[in-house]
């Protein structure tokens, strides 16, 4: 009795042992696999990429055909002192518990791409003018990783895959490299002279926002701020959509000369950028200044005047240092001109200051020197921010935009030629010079007693 208890145990031991083998077989391999995938540093695109695009991809990252589940696990890029030399894009393709008898799985190789350098596994794989395809078995509920890689920093898109099973062949959209992604580019710019049209002299405007609409949905699915110079991009895939303004400059007191609207076709789109134009309401603008409806910190000419005058003594504000560093910044705001004041800074800025004439020119610049003088050293607009009242430096940008830009225009020394970026007129009325230049120095020089005390 004693040794038919120690066979059945004996037995029941060996059964618990084979088992336990054919357990940790299957955790070998699934651990070989995950480390696998694990050895490649890929970058989470929901963190490197925008998150309007971002959540327009992730639809793409885990597809499920014929039986399969195919999953793109991330993209890898080597760099060498900083340069990228390669990008990886890695993959995982796994059964679902069903039947399986897996023929081929293929990867497209776009255009934009180049030639991969490498690809994994190079066993039974076949590269062709398309993509690469494996001839590969893959069991009901086996995973097996894949991998392309090319030469450079190659950036996200969504390619085509297959699997062919049982002779049946089937397509998805999977993320890969670079194909199906298109670019929108644009700009905000103030439109000194109205016509609809930017122009070189015409500088853009930081901060505003511009929105994105897909046409099919009608639901604003992203939105960028412009940089410095006024541009934006958006990275769309494939589609129809529309860019639009907010009412941002309308606050700010300035009317579209353009469209606030542009539909834009990935498949019609030539690459041309498009530009948003706006025109300061001069008037409306001036009111608000004087009657304090937009309140503001701008010291009058006479004040600057002083301050030139007397630098480092007691008399002013301001170090000689400042103030010459005061003048190099005008000399690089905007535009080259109308402010270049040479080896003798200060001489140069107190003969604008203090014009000997009283042309209409000479009063312009006198109150436009003035005003950047103010903007330079923190003086200007204000809004109010949670109860504060503070630096409205949109609003102050774009008034000394505006402004130099009819300067230019009147002084003959704007660039020559139209911006390469399209634009698309609104309206035709643009005013004549000799108004713009009237109204700019008006706005400027209720800009100027802002402060409280004016010339």
């Amino acid at each position: 009795m004693k040794k038919n208890i120690n066979l059945v145990s004996l037995c029941f031991l060996s059964i618990l042992i084979m088992a336990g083998c054919e357990f940790a077989s299957q955790e070998v391999v699934i651990e070989k696999i995950d480390a696998n995938l694990r050895k490649a540093d890929v970058e989470d695109f929901r963190v490197e990429l925008p998150g309007y695009f971002a959540d327009q991809l992730v639809e793409f990252e885990n597809v499920r055909i014929n039986n399969y589940d195919v999953e793109f696990i991330g993209r890898n890029v080597e760099k060498t002192n900083g340069i990228a030399t390669s990008t990886t894009f890695h993959y995982k393709v796994s059964g679902t518990g069903k039947s399986s008898d897996l023929e081929k799985f293929f990867l497209q190789v776009p255009s934009c791409a180049g030639a991969p350098t490498d690809w994994e596994p190079k066993q039974n794989s076949k590269l062709d003018s398309k993509g690469i395809t494996w001839s590969i078995s893959i069991g009901k509920d086996e995973s097996k990783s894949f991998s392309m890689t090319f030469l450079g920093d190659v950036p996200l898109g969504v390619i085509e895959g297959s699997i062919t099973r049982n002779g049946k062949r089937e397509k998805c959209d999977i993320l890969g490299p670079c194909e199906g992604v298109s670019e929108i580019c644009g700009s905000i710019f103030i439109d000194a002279n109205a016509d609809g049209v930017k122009q070189n002299s015409e500088s853009g405007i930081p901060e505003i926002e511009i929105l994105l609409r897909d046409k099919k949905t009608g639901k604003i699915v992203g939105s960028v701020m412009t940089i410095d110079d006024g541009t934006f991009t958006f990275k769309v895939l494939e589609g129809e959509y529309y860019v639009e303004t907010t009412d941002q400059l309308f606050n700010l007191s300035y009317n579209a000369t353009t469209p606030s609207s542009f539909h834009y076709c990935t498949e019609e789109s030539d690459g041309s950028c498009i530009n948003f134009g706006f025109e300061i309401d001069s008037e409306k603008t001036t009111r608000e200044l004087k009657e304090g409806i937009i309140k503001g910190t701008a010291e009058c000419t006479d004040y600057w005047v002083d301050q030139l005058k007397y630098c480092g003594s007691s008399k002013g504000d301001y170090s000689e240092k400042e103030i010459l560093e005061f003048l190099s910044q005008i000399e690089k705001l905007l535009l080259k001109e109308p402010f270049q004041f040479g080896n003798k800074k200060i001489k140069t800025a107190l003969e604008i200051l203090n014009p000997v004439g009283k042309s209409d020119i000479e009063k312009f610049l006198k109150e436009l020197l003035t005003a950047e003088l103010n903007v330079v050293s923190q003086r200007g607009a204000l809004k109010e921010v949670d109860g504060e009242l503070v630096i409205w430096d949109n609003y102050n940008r774009a008034l000394l935009i505006h402004c130099e830009a009819v300067g230019c225009e009147e002084l003959g020394t704007c660039s020559d030629g139209y911006n390469d970026r399209k634009s698309y007129p609104q309206q035709t009325n643009s005013r004549t010079l000799s108004t713009r230049l009237v109204d700019a120095t008006n706005t400027l020089e209720a800009f100027n007693g802002t402060g409280g005390i004016r010339n």
